[in-house]
């Protein structure tokens, strides 16, 4: 974990292998993630091209088997609370943030 400041923003956070992640249905069935949330109260929530938001009923995994699956997710950067990171999926590893 990063713990560094972000633009005035506070404590940013790496995704580690180890941590939880919730995935959407359309994730947990192989569609690449797009989209990665860490919300205010610190958890990990990915998403597919084709959701705006939840889509069905979250699933909750380890980041290791999303890093497996797709290793282009290690360039994700870290991310203060309360961040939303999204990436064209045909680039793969080009990461904008936005605060969500």
């Amino acid at each position: 974990m990063d713990n560094g400041a972000h633009d005035g923003c506070g404590q940013v956070h790496d995704l580690s292998p180890d941590d939880h992640v919730f995935v959407s249905k359309r994730v947990y069935r192989g569609q690449p993630v797009v989209r990665v949330h860490l919300d205010e109260d610190g958890d990990w929530q990915a998403f597919s091209a084709a959701e705006p938001r939840w889509f069905g009923r979250p699933r909750l995994v380890h980041a290791a088997h999303l890093l497996e699956r797709d290793p282009s997710l290690a360039s994700l950067p870290a991310l203060p609370l309360g961040h939303l990171a999204t990436r064209d999926e045909a680039s793969g590893t080009s990461w904008e943030i936005f605060q969500g």
